[in-house]
């Protein structure tokens, strides 16, 4: 007669199904319910490493505090504080992300040697380098008709504007001031009146050559008081 050598291996073995895991148990649980029965609640234990694994000591321990940013591994500690007002964003303390609300609007632009453009601005760079397009220069020359002592009703200057063909390219080094057009008072600019090319060019070219006289005569003082003279002042 034959005996089984081999023990009885699976849940037979530990003396029934007292063993069988809670999760086969709630599974068999809904398999025996019809479909329109309603589901028994069966509140299932929370799944975790089986305990049969040597690592309770791994899984269970307190990880350390992770706050310094020598810890290998860990965190790189709590966040920098704001240092910008929250009412303003960081691109408003950039020099050419002012120009972002000028784009393809139109612009008056005045350079160190004070000439004057008046065009659409189509683009820009981090350098201020502006691109115009539809652009005038403005020709401004004083009216000699205006005095101190005249009324505020006489203009103080004459104008006239040269249209540019093509696209116009300004360095952003050379840029004084950059403004929008009031769209509203263009046709009639405060202070100013619109004239003749040839008759403002004739001021402009006169009023020009009186200055250089004067700052060459006042550089030349300044150098006799051993002072070195300024910028535009001719020695």
């Amino acid at each position: 007669m034959s005996s089984n050598q081999y023990p009885p291996r699976g849940p037979a073995a530990a003396g029934g199904t007292s063993n069988i895991a809670p999760d086969f148990n709630a599974m068999l649980q809904r398999s025996v319910l019809t479909p329109g029965q309603l589901q028994p609640q069966v509140s299932e234990p929370p799944r975790g490493p089986s305990p049969s694994i040597g690592y309770e000591g791994v899984y269970g321990a307190t990880p350390p505090p992770q706050h310094g940013s020598n810890v290998l591994g860990g965190a790189r500690g709590p966040p920098p504080q704001q240092m910008l007002p929250v009412d303003l964003p960081p691109q408003a303390f950039l020099t050419s992300a002012m120009l972002l609300d000028m784009v393809d609007k139109k612009v008056d632009v005045l350079l160190r040697d004070e000439k004057e453009y008046i065009g659409i601005l189509r683009s820009y760079d981090q350098f201020a380098n502006l691109v115009l397009t539809e652009c005038y220069e403005r020709i401004a020359a004083r009216n000699p008709d205006a005095t101190p002592a005249s009324d505020l009703s006489i203009p103080r200057w004459l104008i006239h504007d040269v249209k540019l063909q093509g696209v116009m390219t300004i360095r952003g080094e050379n840029v004084t001031i950059c403004a929008t057009v009031d769209l509203d008072r263009e046709e009639n600019p405060k202070g100013a009146q619109f004239a003749e090319m040839d008759q403002v060019r004739a001021l402009a070219a006169s009023q020009k050559a009186e200055k250089k006289d004067s700052d060459a005569r006042k550089a030349k003082a300044l150098k006799q008081a051993g002072i070195e003279p300024g910028f535009g002042m001719q020695g």
